[in-house]
């Protein structure tokens, strides 16, 4: 089962940087395809409707309660609860198909600055979406149910499948003509693919005989009151970068709200590399806090950050020595503050990013309200730091408040680690980051001092420095940092390449 974990832990974050590098290079070309009208038209529909389907954190609940029933031996309750639960998710999916289907005749009202032929093309954009969204929505169980038993590899799979093969396929298809109708086709029914695969594997690699017809009142409210804490903490944590802009229209310029709408599209890659490990762990961690072995979940937390550490370690040292020239050819001179923005906003991930076990282990020992709660109030200290900064210092000011408020969040959360979840944090700290960051942070300073002597002013330089860090950085680490065990996953990968 570890290597399961090891190979779905490498398929995400390889699905990752597939999508990452494909949208950079994919987005201006399907842009030029299709029109920028087009273009605003597509992100607009997919927002609008990306409202309306949420789950409310039911997935992260099925794969909690799902892992804990197995690791109490109770396969009885397995087939119940993805019964209950899917019956559930058919009740919401009811509820959202008549919310769109209503407001397919209020889009006009809604959207009063488009003109006729952009409302008459919305309409039929709104459509297509809306249909594949209900239509895919029904199998999200299916995603929190692979995760609970361990199907890490075929999970991960179709998850890449889904982020790498509609890009493929909209190439293809604004190749030969298509326009921005096949765009939100091809998106819709390759997820819906994507979901009905799921289904597909998991019943036949369970075998679980699926009690459809099962329901409890009790059993329905521990997973909703598991279920709304967890939906609380992925909109606070979302929404700590995303009410910034807002708050820039109040207090400064559209100038600084496009330096740090920037800093925010980069953090949002940060972000998918910070869930790349969601729900690997969430089964072998709920043992181990079953049976109250606070050590190896220490022990296994260590093993994990460290290599968290060394990725992240590597794209945030890598952005602080590339990102000006990067941001230069990339979006121009004009957006020179975002790289101190992305560097304030993105720095604390070098201790949450880390730390997935923890709260995984937060998940599995449902005690996720506290820590929810202790995310909403240093949310909302950041923001009343940030809103006087913004007006001073714009778009860096407001990163400067953001990050006092995550540093703040970390801070608390690493004790209610240390002191309610009981986990060796001190010693965390010292085999993770105090073994790793020094010498990350030197091995920066080094580079960022040679790069003052080297003219990086294409496309051609930047790569070949960032391939030529990389290399360095990984050859080093091979030699002073990585342990035994660390040095066998670079065996594990290259038997995955082959």
């Amino acid at each position: 089962m570890a290597s399961s974990i090891k190979k779905g832990a490498v398929i995400s974050y390889v699905s990752i940087f597939l999508s990452i590098a494909l949208t950079f290079f994919y987005t201006p070309w399907m842009i030029r395809q299709i029109g920028v009208s087009d273009y605003g038209l597509y992100n607009l529909i997919i927002s609008f409707i990306g409202y309306f389907i949420l789950d409310f954190g039911l997935s992260s609940a099925i794969s909690r309660f799902i892992a804990r029933y197995r690791a109490e031996g109770n396969e009885d309750k397995v087939a119940k609860m993805i019964g209950l639960t899917t019956r559930v998710y058919l009740i919401i999916d009811s509820v959202i198909f008549l919310t769109l289907f209503v407001l397919y005749f209020f889009i006009s009202d809604i959207f009063k600055g488009l003109t006729p032929d952009e409302i008459e093309k919305l309409r039929g954009l709104y459509v297509i979406a809306g249909t594949f969204s209900v239509l895919s929505f029904m199998f999200k169980p299916m995603g929190g149910a692979m995760m609970a038993f361990e199907y890490f590899v075929e999970e991960k799979l179709l998850e890449m499948l889904n982020r790498v093969g509609a890009v493929v396929l909209v190439c293809v298809a604004l190749s030969l003509g298509a326009d921005v109708y096949a765009l939100v086709l091809v998106n819709g029914a390759v997820s819906l693919l994507s979901s009905c695969l799921k289904f597909y594997v998991f019943r036949r690699k369970s075998k679980l005989k699926i009690q459809w017809l099962f329901f409890d009142k009790t059993e329905l409210k521990n997973i909703f009151s598991f279920s709304v804490w967890t939906f609380i903490m992925g909109l606070v944590q979302r929404m700590r970068i995303t009410l910034i802009p807002t708050v820039l229209g109040v207090v400064s310029n559209s100038h600084e709200i496009a330096v740090f709408s920037l800093a925010m599209s980069i953090e949002g890659m940060i972000y998918s590399f910070s869930h790349a490990l969601n729900g690997l762990f969430l089964p072998k961690v709920t043992r181990m806090a079953i049976k109250g072995n606070h050590e190896e979940i220490t022990d296994l937390m260590i093993r994990v950050g460290r290599l968290q550490l060394y990725i992240w370690g590597l794209l945030f040292s890598g952005f602080c020595v590339f990102g000006l020239q990067f941001l230069h050819l990339w979006v121009g001179a004009d957006f020179h503050c975002s790289y101190y923005a992305i560097i304030l906003v993105a720095s604390p991930q070098l201790l949450s990013l880390t730390q997935q076990i923890a709260t995984d282990t937060v998940y599995a020992e449902n005690k996720i309200r506290h820590t929810t709660l202790l995310n909403l109030w240093t949310a909302v200290i950041g923001l009343l730091i940030a809103i006087p900064l913004a007006m001073i210092q714009g778009a860096v000011g407001a990163a400067i408040g953001t990050a006092i408020g995550l540093w703040i969040c970390q801070f608390m959360l690493n004790r209610y680690y240390r002191y309610d979840l009981l986990l060796a944090i001190g010693r965390f700290l010292k085999n993770c980051h105090l073994k790793i960051v020094p010498f990350l942070t030197v091995f920066a300073i080094f580079c960022a001092y040679l790069l003052q002597f080297i003219l990086i002013d294409s496309w051609l330089k930047l790569v070949i420095a960032i391939a030529a860090y990389t290399l360095l950085f990984l050859s080093l680490s091979y030699i002073f940092l990585f342990n035994r065990e660390e040095r066998s996953y670079i065996h594990l990968i290259r038997n995955i390449k082959k």
